[in-house]
């Protein structure tokens, strides 16, 4: 028995196709969603063996095994006894190890509590579409311990900032903003201390280093 197509059918798909040209509604593809991206890259973590660290690809998991953080945003891991640089994409955390700075606070509190996420295993480095490194050489990535992003785990505590947001590496800065509000609303870390962090023009904020 041959179906009919009913002319609200055929409207509805014709209304939708129009939406995605004209850049209203975005084509199905694992970067227009977390819930898509959390399923990608949850069920596919690739070896650093297979990986061309020159072109890594983007939102899928890249597993390191051996990692160790500098302080809370900074790290390093190690491939075939080379070392590598890598910097939380855009989250910042207070200094506790830059040259000719003093602690600030909350700067141990973000170091341990990046150190103590690290050894529950199960680490892996996420890129996003824009660039993979940042000027000072290091590479910029989401990291992962387990399925929980550490950067959205340090802004929920409190122990972090939303910074340094470039165009084309921000596909999760929505999901970052989030976590941070949260910390924000609760007083939570460098939140309960009164003029410690300043809201800039740009909307973002930056610790106030006075």
């Amino acid at each position: 028995m041959k179906k009919k197509i009913s002319f609200g059918g055929i409207l509805t798909v014709l209304v939708v196709v129009i939406l995605q040209v004209t850049g209203i509604l975005p084509f199905d593809h694992e970067l227009t969603s977390q819930e898509t991206h959390t399923t990608v890259t949850s069920n596919q973590q690739l070896s650093l063996e297979n990986v061309d660290l020159n072109n890594p690809p983007r939102f899928k998991k890249i597993a390191v095994n051996n990692i160790r953080n500098v302080d809370g945003d900074t790290f390093a891991f190690y491939f075939h006894q080379k070392e590598y640089k890598l910097r939380l994409l855009m989250v910042d955390t207070p200094e506790s190890v830059k040259p000719g700075m003093k602690v600030q606070p909350f700067g141990k509190e973000a170091s341990d509590f990046s150190k103590e996420m690290l050894k529950k295993g199960n680490v892996s480095l996420v890129f996003d579409k824009g660039s993979i490194k940042d000027s000072y050489g290091r590479y910029l990535a989401y990291v992962y311990i387990g399925d929980e992003m550490l950067q959205t785990a340090l802004l929920k505590a409190g122990l972090g900032i939303v910074r340094y947001v470039n165009a084309g590496g921000d596909s999760y800065v929505a999901k970052l903003m989030t976590a941070q509000e949260l910390a924000q609303k609760n007083k939570r870390g460098v939140w309960q201390k009164e003029n410690y962090v300043v809201k800039k023009k740009n909307g973002y904020y930056q610790y106030n280093e006075n």
